[in-house]
């Protein structure tokens, strides 16, 4: 489960979550939006962050699409 649809999953504290992965991440909850509609890619210790936070892998948060 990618980040935006492990985020979107959490109606009930969608924002709350975005607040605490902002403040984690020592960002702006507009950035963390950026985040999430795929606009910018978070650096991988943030990447790092949100994952432990989450109690996901990076890999699954963030999966890379290789082009051959």
């Amino acid at each position: 489960m990618v980040f935006r649809d492990y985020v979107d999953s959490l109606p009930n504290v969608r924002l709350e979550t975005i607040n605490k992965i902002a403040e984690l991440t020592y960002s702006s909850k507009m950035t963390v939006y950026r985040w999430l509609a795929g606009d910018i890619e978070p650096p991988m210790i943030k990447k790092k962050a949100i994952a432990e936070y989450i109690g996901k892998s990076v890999e699954e948060l963030f999966p890379t699409t290789k082009a051959n």
